[in-house]
């Protein structure tokens, strides 16, 4: 029954193992710089929407629509990069 259970055991660590190396091949950036990456975006993300918010709102802007086209997509598009390059495995 012991064996069963190494068997197991081993088999788990080899799946992990192969899930990090696939996780690894899918994004070549270290783990360290990936994270400061995905939060840069994030931080970006939040920055683009206060700008175009602020200046549209202070501002006399003729097209504001367009402003805040262009000001959304360009948020949703950091997010989700930023969101995409953060790490999903949990640190226990």
């Amino acid at each position: 029954m012991s064996t069963r259970r190494e068997r197991s055991k081993q088999q788990k660590t080899q799946e992990a193992n192969q899930q990090e190396t696939a996780e690894n091949t899918l994004h070549p950036i270290p783990n360290q710089r990936r994270e400061k990456l995905a939060n840069y975006l994030i931080d970006v993300s939040k920055y683009i929407l206060t700008g175009v918010v602020i200046t549209s709102l202070f501002n006399d802007v003729s097209n504001k629509m367009i402003v805040y086209l262009i000001g959304l997509a360009a948020v949703f598009s950091t997010l989700i990069l930023g969101l995409s390059l953060t790490s999903k495995r949990k640190d226990v």
